[in-house]
């Protein structure tokens, strides 16, 4: 049910109830529903426009993406008025993760109202990227002051404990890094593209080597989220790593 008093183009939608969807997300009335749909169509879900472009959120994504990292960065600012440059950086970076969107999207219920063709299931960043469109369209929609509000209090307020997250180091590259360095250690990084058959997509893997041995693997869609991933596996052994080499 929409709480006050909806706009007459509610009244006059012929998608009501996806004119519901938006409100319940967002907290917002949405004057332009198709930027919204087109938020959540996966570019495997892409449709024809009426001059044949193909549509689908990833120029959302992008646009909602640098939103996001601004409004965080702004509220940071505000958030932790004695901080240094450094931590704000990374309290910014912890909170526009792949892996925090992810699970925020998937916190929102995002997950159901995704347009797609491909089986989505275990592919999470496709939801962290629908969030992502998802204020992208309110930005096209309402603007920065709107889509500001909607960070603010759905996004960091609802999902982010800043207490919790202030001391969290998810960095996990960083972290081996500065082992490396600490314990005098050369440390590489080998990473490669890997082409993919399904839906013509690709992925990286990165292993990490510390003296020509193998102490962590990761995969991901990008390289940084392959070798974050391969780091995260090799600071489960970190601990043991003086003894071994």
């Amino acid at each position: 049910m929409l709480i006050g008093i909806p706009p007459a183009k509610y009244y006059l939608s012929k998608n009501k109830k996806f004119y519901k969807l938006i409100f319940q997300l967002t907290g917002i009335y949405p004057s332009h529903l198709q930027v919204f749909e087109i938020a959540f169509t996966h570019k495997s879900a892409s449709r024809n426009s009426d001059n044949t472009k193909k549509l689908n959120n990833e120029r959302l994504e992008f646009l909602g993406d640098a939103i996001l990292a601004s409004v965080v960065a702004d509220f940071l600012y505000s958030y932790f008025p004695f901080k240094k440059e450094g931590f704000l950086t990374k309290m910014r970076a912890r909170i526009v993760s792949r892996e925090q969107l992810n699970e925020i999207a998937l916190n929102m219920g995002l997950q159901f109202h995704i347009i797609s063709q491909n089986n989505i299931n275990g592919t999470k960043n496709i939801y962290g990227n629908a969030l992502e469109a998802l204020i992208g369209a309110i930005y096209v929609d309402k603007g920065y002051k709107k889509t500001k509000e909607f960070i603010i209090k759905r996004i960091i307020k609802k999902n982010i404990d800043m207490k919790e997250l202030s001391v969290t180091d998810s960095d996990y590259k960083s972290q081996v890094i500065e082992w490396a360095q600490k314990n005098k250690t050369n440390i590489i990084f080998e990473d490669e593209e890997i082409e993919s058959t399904e839906q013509n997509n690709s992925y990286f893997t990165s292993a990490i080597k510390i003296d020509e041995k193998i102490f962590g693997k990761g995969k991901g869609l990008s390289k940084k989220e392959a070798q974050q991933n391969a780091s995260k596996e090799a600071l489960i052994s970190l601990d043991d790593l003086p003894h071994i080499l």
